[in-house]
């Protein structure tokens, strides 16, 4: 069953909420000094005289509000084209079905070098161009996979994702979001747990307190895992 976008924003501003405003749609080499590419995802590349990427670009790495928690991420699909590249070396294994990950790119001059977890690919190009296709999504890992709507290297700003538009995707959403939630208290639980040990350790509560309040954090702490057994979130 479809529903509206008018009722899909609504759900999204209570599900996201970190907020995040996309500065542009086309990113350029002048840009390249500010853009990052550690673990950005490519599933697909094509050369064409051009060469043609298809990305998750990761837009903000968000710090999480508990203490060694995992990191979220703003993540859109987009297709990312150096032009007219020359003096091509290819050096990746890139037999996976599944994308690989983007390490990091250097730039010498019109020289560029993208290094991956698969091996280095170089080349001399007049810059590049970036595509940010759909709009960036709030992700709990660093890339989108099956939700962001196939491969494409389509030079839109525009592509529409029919998947948002399910309630089953939006049902998808809230409960990740609660999930995360439970996960993220799980984590403070554990890091009261070990404050409480060294508050013992160093003689600062009794036996009996001690012992209550240990009690009670583990209570919790199972409890979320509970809720959180089998998921996504389980080790988090």
């Amino acid at each position: 069953m479809l529903v509206g976008w008018a009722f899909l924003a609504q759900v999204f501003c209570v599900i996201y909420s970190m907020e995040y405003t996309l500065e542009k749609s086309i990113w350029t080499e002048a840009d390249f000094e500010q853009m990052g590419w550690h673990d950005v995802m490519i599933y697909q590349m094509a050369m064409t005289g051009d060469l043609e990427l298809d990305i998750d670009y990761i837009f903000k790495w968000n710090e999480p509000e508990v203490k060694g928690f995992m990191y979220t991420f703003r993540i859109a699909p987009c297709t990312l084209v150096f032009k007219q590249i020359r003096e091509l070396r290819f050096d990746m294994d890139v037999v996976r079905s599944d994308g690989f990950q983007i390490d990091y790119i250097e730039r010498s001059g019109d020289r560029w070098t993208i290094v991956t977890r698969n091996g280095d690919l170089s080349f001399t190009g007049e810059g590049y161009e970036m595509f940010v296709r759909q709009q960036p999504t709030l992700q709990y890992k660093s890339f989108i996979g099956i939700e962001r709507g196939g491969y494409s290297l389509d030079r839109v700003t525009d592509q529409y994702n029919p998947y948002w538009d399910t309630e089953a995707y939006i049902d998808k959403r809230k409960k990740e979001a609660e999930l995360y939630g439970f996960a993220q208290k799980r984590k403070q639980k554990k890091l009261d747990l070990e404050a409480v040990e060294e508050r013992r350790l160093n003689g600062e509560i009794d036996t009996k307190e001690f012992l209550q309040l240990k009690k009670e954090l583990w209570m919790a702490i199972d409890g979320y895992g509970y809720w959180l057994k089998g998921t996504q979130f389980e080790h988090a």
